[in-house]
Protein backbone atom coordinates (compact mmCIF):
# COMPACT_ATOMS: atom_id res chain seq x y z
CA UNK A 1 0.00 0.00 0.00
CA UNK A 2 1.12 3.44 -0.46
CA UNK A 3 2.34 5.59 2.38
CA UNK A 4 0.32 8.29 1.52
CA UNK A 5 -2.94 6.18 0.50
CA UNK A 6 -5.72 6.73 3.03
CA UNK A 7 -6.52 3.97 5.03
CA UNK A 8 -10.50 3.53 4.58
CA UNK A 9 -12.67 0.87 6.91
CA UNK A 10 -13.70 -1.53 3.83
CA UNK A 11 -9.14 -1.93 2.99
CA UNK A 12 -8.60 -2.39 6.96
CA UNK A 13 -11.67 -4.90 6.89
CA UNK A 14 -10.10 -6.74 3.86
CA UNK A 15 -6.70 -6.81 5.28
CA UNK A 16 -7.97 -7.77 8.57
CA UNK A 17 -5.82 -10.87 8.68
CA UNK A 18 -2.89 -9.78 7.16
CA UNK A 19 -3.09 -6.80 10.00
CA UNK A 20 -3.60 -9.51 12.78
CA UNK A 21 -0.51 -11.83 11.29
CA UNK A 22 1.59 -9.10 11.25
CA UNK A 23 1.31 -8.50 15.08
CA UNK A 24 1.65 -11.60 15.87
CA UNK A 25 5.15 -11.76 13.71
CA UNK A 26 6.34 -9.19 15.28
CA UNK A 27 5.58 -9.79 18.66
CA UNK A 28 9.17 -11.85 19.54
CA UNK A 29 12.17 -11.52 18.43
CA UNK A 30 15.83 -12.72 19.08
CA UNK A 31 18.69 -10.81 20.90
CA UNK A 32 22.49 -11.33 20.80
CA UNK A 33 23.58 -10.55 24.21
CA UNK A 34 27.65 -9.98 23.76
CA UNK A 35 28.60 -9.91 27.43
CA UNK A 36 26.87 -13.62 27.53
CA UNK A 37 27.79 -14.67 23.80
CA UNK A 38 24.35 -16.12 23.66
CA UNK A 39 20.74 -14.75 22.73
CA UNK A 40 17.52 -13.82 24.27
CA UNK A 41 14.13 -14.14 23.37
CA UNK A 42 11.77 -10.63 23.91
CA UNK A 43 8.42 -10.58 23.42
CA UNK A 44 6.40 -7.04 22.75
CA UNK A 45 4.87 -5.56 26.32
CA UNK A 46 1.71 -4.72 26.52
CA UNK A 47 0.24 -1.29 25.95
CA UNK A 48 -0.47 -0.90 29.90
CA UNK A 49 2.93 -2.25 30.86
CA UNK A 50 4.85 -0.05 28.37
CA UNK A 51 3.27 2.67 29.66
CA UNK A 52 3.62 1.83 33.40
CA UNK A 53 7.48 1.56 32.09
CA UNK A 54 7.87 5.04 30.47
CA UNK A 55 6.09 6.54 33.50
CA UNK A 56 8.57 4.86 36.05
CA UNK A 57 12.02 6.68 36.96
CA UNK A 58 15.03 6.55 34.75
CA UNK A 59 16.47 3.27 34.83
CA UNK A 60 13.57 1.43 36.76
CA UNK A 61 11.39 0.98 33.87
CA UNK A 62 14.16 -0.92 31.51
CA UNK A 63 14.54 -3.04 34.57
CA UNK A 64 11.23 -3.54 34.16
CA UNK A 65 10.77 -4.07 31.15
CA UNK A 66 13.43 -6.63 30.58
CA UNK A 67 11.98 -8.23 33.51
CA UNK A 68 8.12 -8.56 32.30
CA UNK A 69 9.52 -8.87 28.18
CA UNK A 70 12.37 -11.36 28.50
CA UNK A 71 10.67 -14.96 27.51
CA UNK A 72 13.81 -17.11 27.06
CA UNK A 73 15.95 -17.74 29.22
CA UNK A 74 12.74 -17.45 31.87
CA UNK A 75 14.24 -14.30 33.86
CA UNK A 76 11.23 -14.89 36.54
CA UNK A 77 12.13 -18.43 37.83
CA UNK A 78 12.69 -18.30 41.13
CA UNK A 79 15.64 -20.52 41.34
CA UNK A 80 17.82 -18.07 39.04
CA UNK A 81 17.30 -15.10 41.59
CA UNK A 82 18.11 -17.89 44.95
CA UNK A 83 20.87 -18.64 42.58
CA UNK A 84 21.79 -14.90 41.94
CA UNK A 85 21.41 -13.97 45.62
CA UNK A 86 19.36 -11.39 44.77
CA UNK A 87 16.89 -10.02 47.56
CA UNK A 88 14.22 -8.91 45.05
CA UNK A 89 13.48 -11.03 42.07
CA UNK A 90 13.72 -8.15 39.70
CA UNK A 91 17.01 -8.10 41.03
CA UNK A 92 18.25 -10.76 38.65
CA UNK A 93 18.45 -8.36 35.61
CA UNK A 94 21.15 -6.44 36.74
CA UNK A 95 23.04 -9.23 38.00
CA UNK A 96 22.48 -10.87 34.59
CA UNK A 97 23.46 -8.07 31.80
CA UNK A 98 25.65 -5.03 31.82
CA UNK A 99 24.51 -1.63 32.92
CA UNK A 100 24.44 -0.63 28.76
CA UNK A 101 22.60 -4.04 27.68
CA UNK A 102 19.36 -3.04 29.61
CA UNK A 103 18.43 -0.43 28.14
CA UNK A 104 19.15 -1.18 25.10
CA UNK A 105 16.61 -4.68 25.66
CA UNK A 106 14.34 -2.12 26.79
CA UNK A 107 14.47 -0.36 23.65
CA UNK A 108 14.29 -3.31 22.06
CA UNK A 109 10.83 -4.46 23.63
CA UNK A 110 9.40 -1.46 23.18
CA UNK A 111 9.50 -1.00 19.66
CA UNK A 112 8.26 -4.27 19.78
CA UNK A 113 4.93 -3.31 20.82
CA UNK A 114 5.14 -0.33 17.88
CA UNK A 115 6.65 3.06 20.37
CA UNK A 116 9.34 4.68 18.40
CA UNK A 117 8.48 3.11 15.00
CA UNK A 118 8.52 6.47 12.46
CA UNK A 119 4.65 7.74 12.81
CA UNK A 120 4.43 10.73 10.93
CA UNK A 121 2.63 13.15 9.36
CA UNK A 122 1.74 13.58 5.67
CA UNK A 123 2.26 16.83 4.56
CA UNK A 124 0.46 18.42 1.46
Amino acid sequence: MNKTTKLTLAELIRRKEQVLDEKRRNAIKELYIPSLDASIVISAPSGSMARDALSMPAGEGDIYLCYQCIKEPNVKAPELAEEFGCAQPMDVIEKIFLPGEIPQISTECIQLAGYNNGVKEIKN
